[in-house]
């Protein structure tokens, strides 16, 4: 009974495996369609960088509302930076704002990248708490993060 279980499990695998070296590949993502995925990923930093703005002037949303974004910048900031910035996506690429300069010099860019996980973390535990002030803190501390990169591979908007 083990041995034809085993050789069905076998078959099954063999069978996949012909499948998929096979089948044909999915089509790359353009260009143009891999800088309208980084828009939309970045989008959801500034939307959650606006909602907590708001809840900290005083112009609406709530603590729930605050943690929400929070979740969501922290969610952002554990995209794939490889896949985000992938060669060929740089400006005028389908209205991208990314300098030429960051994939010349790759290595900071990662790491402004990475440097913006701890402060997304930390505003997420600041989000928890309900404290404005500890929350003003960790939003200016993760928009910081953010606008380093900003500054040295983001063409500035008019």
């Amino acid at each position: 009974m083990i041995h034809r279980t085993l050789h069905a499990v076998f078959a099954v695998a063999v069978s996949a495996g012909l499948f998929l070296a096979f089948a044909p590949a999915a089509p790359a993502a353009t260009p143009e369609e891999l800088v309208k995925a980084r828009q939309q990923h970045m989008k959801k930093f500034g939307g959650g960088m606006q909602t907590i703005g708001k809840f900290l002037k005083g112009e609406g949303g709530t603590v729930e509302d605050v943690q929400k974004a929070a979740a969501q910048i922290d969610e952002a900031a554990k995209g794939d930076f490889t896949a985000l910035f992938p060669p060929g996506t740089a400006a005028p690429v389908a209205e991208s704002a990314a300098k030429p300069e960051l994939w010349q010099n790759l290595p900071k860019a990662q790491q402004q990248w990475v440097d913006v996980k701890p402060a997304a973390d930390k505003l997420v535990t600041a989000a928890m708490t309900g404290e404005k002030a500890q929350i003003a803190q960790a939003q200016q501390a993760a928009g910081k993060a953010c606008a380093a990169c900003h500054e040295d591979f983001r063409i500035k908007k008019n």
